[in-house]
């Protein structure tokens, strides 16, 4: 689709508005799930209606297979020196992140009628959802209507989860917008490129669950921990122990009795529904749009976001079936550029308020977090104050005046070896008797010295290191050279297993074969004239020069079976490139090269 170009105020896409926008060089459409919206084009100064591109404008282009065009606002248009700029547009939906939303609460109300009310404040908008259940629902202080949809807490999207749809100005509110279709995505079928990654940072094998509440008639916080400490995690990729520390207080309601058990169902709760225990891959993917193809114009495999598909890669050991979390569609080709599949995302933060909304919920976890390190404190002092043995020393002067007191492990200070030493400069222990050194201190200047310091979480305003390093020395981060060493663990039979496949793969020969035009892919009225290349990679490697010209199949598809037979018969080989006229495409037509053996003339690919 050529994107078409209207002015700032404009209600109405069904029309051309100031024009098509037929110079454009390309036009990419990215959307996430519950996330990003945009798009991004490029248009030459010299174009027809480069004059007429502005900030606040809007642009109509196809966002994906299946949806009606999509209105995006401009926002950014860069200028460099090349002659070409590029031109940045957000969903016409995000003008919703500028329109106010007052206080208000509801009890036990229907999501359709929270949802139009929060629209209200805009009548180009109106809203719909199958979602049925009434929740309550407040807006305790001025916000977007965009932040009460989603991305902060309190939001339809945190009371409800679900999944947006952003159909111009209709808010479409879906308990699940994608479908498990059954599309498979497969090397050698319709995948043409993948990169996966799989990020095990979010992995633990424990939670420990805490929460903060106050007692009725006290003003002093109580922090509730289960006598377990932790709840395990089943997870079988993590070879040492991770805990995660996780504050719950959110997850009651204000003033309601914490207790261990409920801590506890809450806890076991949070594991149940989310993936902690293993790592769900993220796949990125580019494939052929077979569905576009006359050959196979039958089958319905479209693939939208927040469908599941499976994608396979029977070399390189991937399997995943998955979620469509983001799509980049190529609004000019109307093909997808790539899909990425993965873990759920559902975030909105698209205005400042959201992120300060963010801000505050980070700085009451930090308050709460002195009243769990109380608790350690408080285990300390009961151990401290349980002991017995060692023996109180009091140094005076010569007026008899003390000056010094001691706390040793032997009677006298001469056979003493464990010393607390303190006196109006610090306090401080020694292991090596009376006249230390002493490596654990704190001095009346403000300093602290220690060979090591344990602690849960440390907030500072500057923190001066040489070396960040983990705890086994493994990873670390040299902050006066810059240089940053990380290291990745795993068995041996694992290590052994990766080894044995990738020198399997490397002895394979993996080809490629790309076919490209010297005068575009698409021509209108006739006028067609182009030469068609094929070059074929191994790996990463330009082979093309090596392979014998009569390895080089060349087909074509059209509406026309019997004049295709005779087209193939004619170019059944001999050449890595043909030159295309309208005398080999009567109204349309696909050509195909394949690259064969020539011995066995079975296709390589």
């Amino acid at each position: 689709m050529i994107p078409v170009l209207f002015p700032a105020n404009a209600v109405d896409f069904s029309t051309f508005g100031l024009g098509a926008l037929t110079d454009t060089v390309s036009c990419e459409v990215t959307e996430e799930r519950n996330g990003v919206f945009e798009c991004l084009l490029k248009y030459p100064v010299t174009g027809q209606h480069y004059s007429l591109i502005t900030k606040e404008a809007i642009i109509k282009v196809k966002p994906n297979d299946t949806a009606n065009p999509q209105a995006f606002r401009i926002y950014r248009i860069t200028k460099p020196i090349n002659g070409l700029v590029s031109v940045y547009g957000q969903h016409i939906s995000y003008d919703l992140a500028n329109v106010p939303v007052m206080p208000f609460s509801t009890d036990s109300r229907s999501p359709s009628l929270i949802l139009n009310q929060l629209l209200s404040g805009d009548a180009r908008f109106t809203g719909w959802t199958d979602y049925s259940e009434d929740k309550d629902f407040t807006v305790e202080k001025p916000k977007s209507v965009r932040a009460c949809l989603g991305g902060s807490d309190g939001s339809m999207l945190s009371k409800w989860h679900g999944e947006f749809e952003w159909d111009n100005f209709t808010v479409k509110f879906h308990t699940h917008r994608g479908k498990n279709t059954g599309v498979v995505i497969e090397y050698g079928k319709n995948l043409t490129d993948l990169e996966q990654d799989e990020d095990n940072s979010g992995v633990y094998t424990s939670l420990l669950p805490y929460a903060v509440y106050t007692p009725e008639n006290s003003e002093t916080e109580e922090v509730v921990t289960l006598p377990e400490q932790t709840l395990p995690i089943v997870s079988s990729e993590m070879t040492r122990e991770k805990t995660l520390i996780m504050d719950f207080t959110d997850k009651f309601e204000d003033g309601a009795v914490i207790t261990e058990e409920l801590l506890r169902g809450a806890a076991k709760d949070y594991i149940k529904n989310n993936p902690l225990g293993y790592t769900i891959p993220t796949v990125k993917i580019s494939f052929e749009p077979l569905w576009k193809q006359p050959e196979y114009s039958a089958l319905l495999e479209r693939v939208n976001l927040c469908d599941t598909v499976t994608v396979r890669h029977t070399s390189l050991g991937v399997s995943v079936s998955a979620m469509v979390i983001e799509t980049v569609y190529d609004s000019l080709a109307e093909r997808y550029s790539s899909i990425t599949l993965g873990n759920e995302k559902s975030s909105m933060i698209t205005s400042i308020s959201q992120v300060q909304s963010s801000v505050e919920k980070v700085e009451n976890t930090v308050g709460r977090f002195p009243k769990l390190l109380q608790s350690a404190v408080n285990n300390a002092t009961a151990l401290i104050t349980g002991q017995t043995g060692g023996y109180v020393v009091i140094n005076c002067d010569e007026n008899g005046r003390p000056y010094e007191l001691l706390i040793l492990d032997e009677p006298s200070i001469e056979s003493a070896v464990n010393v607390w030493r303190w006196n109006s400069a610090g306090f401080g222990f020694s292991s090596n008797g009376y006249n230390g050194p002493y490596k654990t201190a704190i001095t009346s200047d403000g300093k602290i010295v220690a060979d090591f310091i344990t602690t849960g979480s440390l907030l500072a305003n500057i923190i001066k290191a040489g070396v960040i390093s983990s705890q086994d020395g493994s990873s670390w981060w040299d902050l006066e050279s810059g240089e940053v060493h990380l290291r990745a663990y795993a068995t041996s039979s694992t290590v052994t297993e990766i080894s044995d496949r990738v020198t399997e793969i490397e002895e394979k020969k993996m080809y490629r074969l790309v076919i490209t035009s010297s005068n575009g892919n698409i021509f209108k009225n006739g006028n067609i004239s182009t030469t068609l290349t094929a070059t074929v990679y191994s790996w990463d490697e330009n082979i093309t020069e090596s392979l014998d010209n009569n390895q080089f199949i060349w087909t074509r598809v059209s509406d026309d079976s019997d004049d295709d037979k005779l087209w193939n018969s004619e170019h059944y080989g001999g050449t890595k490139e043909i030159t295309i006229t309208s005398d080999d495409v009567k109204v349309r037509a696909t050509f195909f090269c394949d690259l064969i053996d020539p011995t066995t003339r079975k296709s390589l690919l």
